[in-house]
């Protein structure tokens, strides 16, 4: 009998165990894959391309739920509560800007008329009747009855809004810039007039998630992190990370966050359990760049990106510790000495 080179084993199985946090799942696309938001544990959306794919078995298994035309890209999509949910973009055929609803859970897409040519970047819904998307060229819209109609607010700026989020029904935030500076903007009054706020960085900014009333975080290009202690009204430099790619970042409570991003041939996942003063990588060994991250509670999460990858969490996208996994009697050597 061979002897068996056991140290050899026992890496591997522990590098295994550590990549198996995040779980790929097959969604049956190369699209990539721009935007995912889930509604409970079960139910949840993905847009990437023309199309948007839904579940209603957490995420063991999609289908497309609408197809638009070769040249809709679909950039965004929020779930305003169950059944109604929508998704924006741009058509680059019409060269109009896209947004399509649902009021029966994805079963049947209605576009939505609106005069605007610019790319909508991202979507944001303060009620089930109140939301705001942002887009290229500055753009932010508002719509007041669930989606059905948007009108064109004056943003004071021609830039790029690559992200919008509100933390209550008055004051919110619209993040972007272009490859040489930042743009933050600040409202407190619904959306009637916007505030640029001066930007500690240069960087571009591309998502912002606010974890209650006063403290929020932005990402961007290089890494880039900065952080409000004051509801938007100034911001300071984090410690950056080492992240590459378009990036997003969700918090799932005061002090646990997490962000995406990645090239063709990584996906980068880097987490905090300090509210942003260290993070670790717990990235998934898949050769695809992330572009979004949604967690429906606190441990269960997915990431979407390139070449239509899905990965989920049900441990926070950390390995559970291996401190248990092996005892004394767990491992039988032969022969005895080996």
């Amino acid at each position: 009998m061979k002897p068996i080179n056991f140290t050899f084993l026992l890496i591997l199985i522990i590098h295994q165990i550590n990549f198996a946090q995040w779980e790929e799942i097959n969604i049956s696309t190369s699209f990539t894959l721009s935007s995912v938001h889930f509604l409970n544990d079960v139910d949840g959306f993905v847009v990437g391309g023309n199309k948007i794919f839904k579940t209603n078995d957490g995420g063991d298994n999609w289908e497309i739920s609408f197809t638009g035309s070769d040249l809709v890209f679909l950039e965004d999509v929020f779930i305003l509560e169950e059944d109604n949910i929508i998704a924006v973009g741009q058509d680059f055929d019409s060269n109009q800007s896209v947004i399509v609803k649902t009021i029966n859970n994805g079963t049947n897409w209605n576009l939505v008329n609106i005069s605007n040519t610019s790319f909508l970047n991202s979507i944001f819904f303060t009620s089930p009747t109140t939301g705001y998307c942002s887009g290229s060229g500055g753009t932010i819209l508002k719509s007041t009855n669930s989606g059905d109609a948007w009108q064109e607010l004056n943003s004071g700026t021609g830039t790029n809004l690559q992200s919008i989020y509100f933390v209550n029904d008055m004051v919110g935030i619209a993040v972007g810039g272009n490859p040489l500076s930042s743009t933050i903007l600040k409202t407190q009054n619904g959306g009637n007039s916007w505030s640029p706020i001066i930007s500690p960085t240069n960087n571009n900014l591309q998502s912002a998630f606010f974890i209650n009333d006063q403290i929020g975080y932005v990402v961007g290009w290089n890494g880039e992190i900065i952080k409000t202690e004051d509801c938007g009204s100034s911001w300071v430099s984090q410690n950056s990370v080492s992240m590459v790619g378009n990036l997003e970042v969700i918090f799932t409570d005061e002090n646990t966050g997490y962000i995406v991003g990645g090239q063709v041939n990584e996906s980068l996942i880097q987490k905090t359990i300090n509210g942003g003063d260290l993070w670790e990588d717990v990235s998934p060994n898949i050769p695809e760049g992330l572009t979004s991250i949604y967690f429906s509670s606190v441990d269960v999460g997915y990431a979407v990106g390139g070449n239509g990858t899905v990965v989920k969490t049900e441990s926070g996208g950390v390995m559970t510790s291996t401190n248990n996994l092996f005892s004394n009697t767990d491992i039988l050597l032969f022969p005895n000495p080996t």
